[in-house]
């Protein structure tokens, strides 16, 4: 014999069920709207000399990779170069989705903690230097 008072009501569960949609809306909803704040798309990245530059697409793709003929005479340091751009893009990168999924999760999870946590400082910083060239 089952207890009928252990079923949970059939409209109780329908309410949870929409709440849960509208919560899930919402969140996309404000998903979208830092998106389009922030500038989820392309981070762009130059060398300090400016000779040579690296950008990453919305899905943090390599995009393109710029290369000045004057660098070309550099080919020594060409390579270790471009490698070193693409780690500082991939960081600003991440910091633009970091800063988006803070905005969108609130209070609720510490990215920007996270991010501190694994991130080096002097990779931070960087990044986040490279960010502001392109404001």
């Amino acid at each position: 014999m089952s207890d009928r008072s252990s079923r949970p009501d059939p409209h109780e569960m329908m309410a949870r069920l929409e709440r849960m949609q509208a919560e899930a809306e919402e969140t996309i909803r404000r998903f979208d709207e830092m998106s389009a704040q922030l500038g989820a798309d392309a981070v762009e990245v130059y060398s300090e000399d400016g000779l040579v530059r690296v950008k990453l697409d919305s899905d943090g793709k390599v995009d393109e990779i710029g290369i000045d003929e004057h660098a070309m005479r550099q080919r020594q340091t060409l390579a270790p170069t471009i490698i070193a751009l693409i780690r500082e893009a991939t960081a600003a990168y991440g910091l633009k989705m970091a800063e988006l999924a803070q905005a969108v999760a609130g209070d609720k999870i510490d990215v920007d903690g996270l991010m501190r946590r694994y991130m080096p400082d002097d990779v931070r910083e960087r990044a986040r230097d490279n960010l502001g060239r392109n404001d």
